[in-house]
Order: C-alpha cells, then sequence, then structure tokens
C-alpha cells in the first residue's frame, strides 16, 4: 500500500483529503506546518508528498528543497497545491523538482489520477534501475547558507560542486553534515575559512550535490554549528558593505588628487586595492576578486574610498588638473618667491653698457666668456622676456616635475 502525506496548515481540507485517499486504497498522514511534516518524514517514509505551497513556519519550496537535499528522502515525488495565482512560484517549484502544481480548488477524482500516474511512474523508474540525478540548482534560489544548514540537519557526507560566473567554481566537503575543507580554483585553499567566505560571497551560479564517503584533508577545524554563526555573521556584514557600494559591475576611477590628499586618513595596506585599479578603471568585482585574502576587508577598504572621493564611477584625471593638495600648493609659492629674487637684475646692467643706438639682443655664448655666469634661472627669464610670455607654463612643469619626485620619494618610503 503507498502512503502519502499530506501538508496543509487548513485542518479540514487536510482531513478531507486524507479519507479520499484512504477511500482509494491509499495509507494517507496529515500535518499542518512543514515543521511537522519533516518531523513525520523519518517514521511514516511516505511515498508521495502532497503538500500546500504557502505554509506557516516554512514555505512549501523550501519545504522541498529540504527533502530533495537528504538523500534519504531525494526520490520522493511533490505536488503542490496552490490557489495563488503566481505563476513565478509554480515554474520556480517545478524547475526544482516538483512532479506537479496543481490548482485549488480542484476535483478529487483529478488530484486521484494525478497521483497515481506520478506514482506508476516512479516506480517505473525504480523497476528499470533508473537512477536520480543528484540535487542541483540555483544558487539564487537556494543560497549557499541554506545548503550548509541542510547538509547539517540531514547529516550528510560528500561534497557540494559550486560555478559560478567569471569561470569561478569552488567545492565544499562535508562529513557527517561537518564542513571540514573548502576549496576554489583561485585560491590558495590553505586557510579553509577564507575559501569559504568567498564561495558564500558569490550571489549567481549553480550547484550539484554529490553523496558518498569522502577522503581530504581538513582545512576547516572549527565545529560545525561555528562555522554557520561565523558564516552568517560575516555575510551580513558583506551584505551591508556591497549595498553601500553602487553595484559590483560599475567601472570605478582613482581621483589622485584625493588620494594624495587623504593619505593620512588611509591604512597602510589600502596598496593592494589601489594597485587594482587600472587607468582606465575597473569593476568592483574585479577588484574584490583580484585581491584575493579577506573580502570583507576589501569590500570595506572600498568603502572608505568612495566615503573620501579617492574613487568615484567619473574618471577625473586628476594628476592633471591645476588643483593641487595644499603641501603641494605651498611648494609652488615658495618656488615662485624663489624665482621672483632674480627676476630685475639681468636688463639694466648689460643695457646701461651699450650704445643707444644698438638694440638690445642677447649676447653669442662665445662673446660672453669674460663675463660672469649666467645662471639658469636667469636663462629662463630671458628667454620668457624673449616670447614674451609669462613663464607659467615652465613653472607648471617644474612643479609637476617636484610632486613627481615626492610622490616616488613616498611610495618607497612605503607610505603608499
Amino acid at each position: 500500500m503507498k502512503r502519502i502525506l499530506v501538508v496543509d496548515s487548513d485542518e479540514q481540507v487536510a482531513s478531507i483529503l486524507s479519507i479520499k485517499l484512504k477511500h482509494a486504497g491509499f495509507e494517507a498522514a496529515t500535518a499542518g506546518n512543514s515543521a511537522d511534516a519533516l518531523a513525520l518524514i523519518p517514521q511514516f517514509r511516505p511515498d508521495l508528498i502532497v503538500s500546500e505551497m504557502i505554509l506557516p513556519k516554512m514555505s512549501g519550496i523550501d519545504f522541498m528543497k529540504r527533502v530533495k537535499m537528504n538523500p534519504e528522502t531525494m526520490r520522493i515525488p511533490f505536488v503542490f497545491l496552490s490557489a495563488s495565482r503566481d505563476v513565478e512560484n509554480k515554474i520556480l517549484a517545478l524547475d526544482m523538482g516538483a512532479a506537479a502544481v496543481l490548482a485549488k480548488p480542484l476535483f478529487i477524482n483529478d488530484l486521484l489520477e494525478n497521483l497515481k500516474g506520478i506514482l506508476g511512474e516512479s516506480e517505473l523508474k525504480d523497476g528499470a534501475g533508473e537512477e536520480e540525478n543528484m540535487p542541483e540548482g540555483d544558487i539564487s534560489d537556494i543560497s549557499v547558507l541554506n545548503i550548509l544548514s541542510i547538509l547539517l540537519e540531514n547529516k550528510s557526507s560528500g561534497e557540494v560542486e559550486f560555478s559560478a560566473s567569471s569561470d569561478k567554481s569552488g567545492v565544499i566537503f562535508c562529513d557527517c553534515g561537518n564542513v571540514i575543507r573548502a576549496e576554489t580554483n583561485d585560491g590558495e585553499n590553505k586557510d579553509g575559512m577564507e575559501e569559504l567566505y568567498k564561495i558564500l560571497s558569490w550571489s549567481d551560479g549553480t550547484f550539484s550535490v554529490n553523496y558518498g564517503d569522502i577522503d581530504v584533508e581538513r582545512n576547516i577545524f572549527i565545529p560545525q554549528k561555528k562555522i554557520i554563526e561565523k558564516s552568517v555573521e560575516w555575510f551580513r556584514e558583506y551584505s551591508a558593505i556591497l549595498r553601500s557600494l553602487p553595484p559590483v559591475d560599475t567601472i570605478i576611477h582613482l581621483d589622485f588628487a584625493n588620494f594624495v590628499e587623504n593619505l593620512n586618513k588611509l591604512p597602510d595596506d589600502i596598496d593592494l586595492v589601489i594597485k587594482n585599479i587600472d587607468e582606465s578603471g575597473s569593476k568592483i568585482s574585479d577588484i574584490i576578486d583580484s585581491c584575493g585574502g579577506d573580502r570583507l576587508r576589501t569590500a570595506d577598504y572600498l568603502k572608505q574610498l568612495f566615503e573620501l572621493s579617492v574613487v568615484s564611477s567619473v574618471n577625473v584625471n586628476s594628476f592633471y588638473k591645476a588643483e593641487s593638495p595644499q603641501w603641494l600648493v605651498s611648494c609652488g609659492k615658495a618656488a615662485e618667491v624663489a624665482e621672483d629674487k632674480p627676476e630685475e637684475k639681468p636688463e639694466v646692467v648689460e643695457n646701461t653698457e651699450k650704445s643707444e643706438d644698438q638694440e638690445p639682443v642677447a649676447a653669442p655664448v662665445e662673446d660672453s666668456a669674460g663675463e660672469p655666469e649666467i645662471s639658469a634661472w636667469e636663462e629662463f627669464d630671458k628667454e620668457r622676456a624673449s616670447r614674451g610670455k609669462s613663464g607659467k607654463i615652465a613653472l607648471f612643469v617644474l612643479l609637476l616635475a617636484i610632486a613627481a619626485a615626492i610622490i616616488i620619494f613616498i611610495y618607497y618610503r612605503g607610505l603608499i
């Protein structure tokens, strides 16, 4: 006799269905919510589950996820009943392995015909020795944290393979529900918690579960419940920081002037983030991936850089702007004062000794051997006078050279 479990928060509906199923030759049991149903399944061992989609404590879809993730119950067919017109949830249920989604109100005879057909197909699969596919799905439908929680509840052993965008992949190994190792294709795989955090940060991609005994080297040594607690805390902090940033596919640029101006406000190891921002800009997600290590810390550094306007989605090309940091402006003023002193010397002394009819011209180099040596600044002043320009351009180039020398000095002193 086939056993059918009916899960519905409406006791009257559950009771009527149970009576009709018994009259049709089935053994039936009822539960008012998904939590009670999960507790009843090991003892009742149903051949099929009929469940309402909207349930207290846990939705019908979440209930099915837990049943399908358990290797002992993963082959139990699911039939959903729903009075809702929400097509998306119905499609999601079918995609995740539901055998059918039937609309309420329904005719009992139609339900019985559907159940007999589903059970017949299940028997044919078992008789032909056809194996059920291992649990798989999208990370967007069931998060990594949920998967770990379900594996712990079921005390399952095996490996969960993850595949995310940009060719990222990872594996989590479990022994009796305990995570003992996590690794990714782009990590060193020494610190298991760091690798686990990396996988937790993936918001899209797919997963598949392969149950069985495992023999791998551990890189996670803390208890499973502690792993879940630390993972939940880490994920909340990471998600909160990401919400304060632009979308992770946003290309950002470095504002060099603001970076130099705010050096004393930034952590010493911020250069790990700065070095991963290209001249043409870089995506936030690429920066976080490239920095490696603690992704939470990298995201927090990016948040600080945004708050200080050191990075933004606009390329201001600030290195070539006239606006300069205060310390650089003061250097420029000092240079101007030094420049102003020799400005008036050359003209009067040299021109008074020449005839009035002769136009003042620059003396050739060979004729000036006996004259006092002319400084570079005086040569610069003569050239400026002959061209009729103020010399601002040359001064600006000089200031840029001074700034570049200072920046190179600071960089090699390890202050950036």
